[in-house]
């Protein structure tokens, strides 16, 4: 496993990070078990959960229940926690009548912990000034409830405003910025402002959603009646139409001439930002997360040649 610097808070995190969204409270405990064994067996250290709606419709729990299983599951498996990144976030869904740190109470409770390492703010809402908001990050931290800050879909903007108001008011600066990145949604994290801003703030990316939904391993190019996935047929056409499924078609034959997968070279083109911190991914099987490891392993086949063909798909 690689292990990058997570922006300015001094830790190092794994290359790949082990998701939790619409996951384990879906599968088989004995399963969940192994799956995250063997991410952690890989070298995995960094781990990403958060109080997410239930879409199970068979617990007592309308939101949170994806965090009771998280906690369990980490308890249940014997893992020494100080030596996982914990990440979670915090969505402001009930702000003000709800305090940041009521809602972070709320999860740390449901997760059975006495800390997260990384909090991600949800982009604020309109009554909540970044200057106020920057300062509950920091009281949070004082409390030792969590370690880091960072932001999670923030627009560029908001992201240098709230570094700028830490540095002025001399609190804990955010240290990471999730974002969607992939091979066809390249911004806002290639974008000559971000590079700039993730330089002067010392902000670490992670990666998400680097698949694309699972459209970049090339399942969708399939004949239909072998497709699985989260995309519907309206949404296929939809893709086509667009021309995605063309680019893909065009990665699917670089990544045959790298002799990898083209789920493993759209991953490899991301981990080669040397901005990422990490790449999250979510996995139900040992196989994905197998499959995942290996995109680390062709990171020196990512030439320049490689990347400006990808930046060249058509």
């Amino acid at each position: 496993m690689e292990f990058r610097q997570l922006g300015n808070s001094g830790i190092e995190v794994s290359a790949l990070s082990l998701g939790s969204w619409l996951t384990y409270e879906f599968m088989a405990e004995k399963d969940a078990l192994t799956v995250i064994g063997r991410g952690l067996e890989a070298g995995i250290n960094f781990l990403d959960d958060a109080r997410y709606d239930d879409r199970t419709g068979t617990v007592p729990m309308k939101s949170g229940y994806s965090e009771v299983v998280f906690g369990g599951l980490l308890r249940k498996g014997g893992w020494n926690r100080s030596d996982l990144v914990v990440a979670n976030k915090l969505w402001y869904e009930y702000y003000p009548d709800e305090s940041p740190e009521a809602e972070l109470d709320g999860s740390l409770s449901r997760l059975n912990m006495d800390y997260i390492d990384l909090l991600y703010c949800n982009p604020p809402p309109p009554s909540l000034p970044v200057d106020e908001l920057v300062q509950q990050m920091d009281d949070l931290v004082k409390t030792g409830k969590i370690r880091f800050w960072g932001v999670v879909n923030w627009s560029l903007d908001k992201i240098e405003a709230a570094y700028q108001k830490a540095i002025a008011a001399g609190v804990s600066l955010p240290c990471a910025a999730q974002l969607r990145y992939s091979l066809i949604d390249t911004s806002p994290a290639e974008d000559a402002s971000a590079r700039k801003i993730f330089d002067t703030a010392g902000i670490g990316i992670v990666a998400s959603y680097s698949l694309y939904g699972g459209l970049l391993s090339g399942k969708y190019n399939q004949s239909e009646a072998t497709i699985k996935g989260r995309f519907d047929a309206k949404a296929i056409e939809s893709m086509r139409q667009k021309k995605l499924l063309e680019k893909v078609n065009q990665v699917m034959n670089l990544a045959q001439e790298l002799d990898c997968t083209p789920a493993q070279l759209a991953l490899a083109y991301c981990l080669k930002n040397d901005q990422v911190a990490s790449l999250l991914f979510g996995a139900t099987k040992i196989s994905q997360i197998e499959e995942n490891l290996k995109a680390l392993e062709i990171l020196p086949r990512i030439t320049e040649e490689v990347i400006a063909k990808l930046h060249n798909l058509e």
